[in-house]
C-alpha cells in the first residue's frame, strides 16, 4: 500500500512539474486581426487519423494550458478519444492542424481542442467545452490561445471588428453557438469518416447516450467542417487570447 501510495504522489508531482514548466515557457501569439473564425479561412487538403497511447494522451492534456482551463486530465473517457492530424491550407501554405474529440466521463460533454500548426489569423490553439444534448451540440465554454476561459450561456453579438473590444489583447471572435447535432454526424457520415463509430448515424443518439458521445468526439476530430457548416447561430465575442 505504502508503495503505492508513494508511486501515486510521484506521478502526481511529475505532472504538476509539467504543466509547470509548460506554462512558464509558454510561447507568445501574434496578434489577431480582424473578427477571426480560422476554420472559415481554410481549406480541408488531407487527414491522418493518430494512434497514440492512452501516456501519451495523458500527457499531452496534462500539459495543456487551454485543456486544463475546460477540464483535468482524469476527467476523460481515455477509451474513446479520436486524434486526427489534417493538412489544410492557408493563405496558399499547407499546415497542419491537430483535431482532438475528447469525451468526458459525466456522459454529457466533448471537448473540441484544435491546436495549428502555424497561427491562422493569430490563433493557434482553440478548444471548446461542448454539450450533448437535445439534438444539438453547445458550446459552453471556451479557450483560445491559453486566454481565460469565455463562459458561452447565450450566443452574443458583442463586437464587428477588433476596434469594439476594450481590454488589451482583446479580439473580437466569432463562434457558433449551437450546432446541428443530427445534421453534422450524417455530414461527416456523408464523407467517409466515423462510420465504425457512428453506425447508423444520428438515430444513434436516440438509443444509445454512450454511443453517441463517442460518436460526436469522432465527429469533432474528423469532420471539423461538418460542425462548421451546420452551425444554427453564429454568435461574437470580445475574446482574450493570451499572451
Amino acid at each position: 500500500m505504502r508503495r503505492r501510495a508513494l508511486l501515486a504522489m510521484f506521478v502526481v508531482l511529475l505532472l504538476v512539474g509539467a504543466y509547470g514548466a509548460y506554462v512558464v515557457s509558454y510561447p507568445k501569439y501574434p496578434e489577431v486581426k480582424g473578427c477571426v473564425n480560422p476554420f472559415a479561412v481554410v481549406k480541408p487538403v488531407s487527414r491522418v487519423q493518430e494512434n497514440w497511447s492512452k501516456v501519451h494522451v495523458f500527457f499531452k492534456f496534462a500539459t495543456s494550458r487551454d485543456f486544463w482551463k475546460l477540464a483535468k486530465p482524469w476527467d476523460v473517457d481515455y477509451s474513446h478519444v479520436k486524434i486526427v492530424r489534417h493538412t489544410i491550407e492557408y493563405n496558399g501554405e499547407k499546415i497542419t492542424m491537430l483535431a482532438m474529440g475528447i469525451p468526458l466521463k459525466d456522459k454529457k460533454h466533448v471537448i473540441a481542442l484544435y491546436e495549428f500548426s502555424k497561427p491562422v489569423q493569430g490563433v493557434k490553439i482553440r478548444a471548446y467545452l461542448i454539450e450533448v444534448s437535445n439534438g444539438k451540440l453547445k458550446p459552453k465554454l471556451m479557450s483560445v490561445n491559453g486566454g481565460h476561459v469565455e463562459v458561452l450561456s447565450s450566443c452574443r453579438h458583442e463586437c464587428n471588428s477588433n476596434s469594439d473590444c476594450p481590454g488589451p489583447r482583446e479580439y473580437c471572435t466569432e463562434y457558433c453557438c449551437s450546432y446541428d447535432r443530427s445534421a453534422a454526424i450524417d455530414c461527416c457520415l456523408n464523407a467517409g469518416h466515423c462510420g465504425a463509430v457512428c453506425g447508423i448515424g444520428a438515430t444513434l443518439c436516440l438509443i444509445n447516450p454512450i454511443g453517441c458521445l463517442a460518436c460526436t468526439a469522432c465527429v469533432v476530430a474528423n469532420c471539423y467542417f461538418c460542425l462548421e457548416d451546420n452551425c444554427l447561430q453564429w454568435g461574437t465575442g470580445c475574446e482574450y487570447h493570451g499572451s
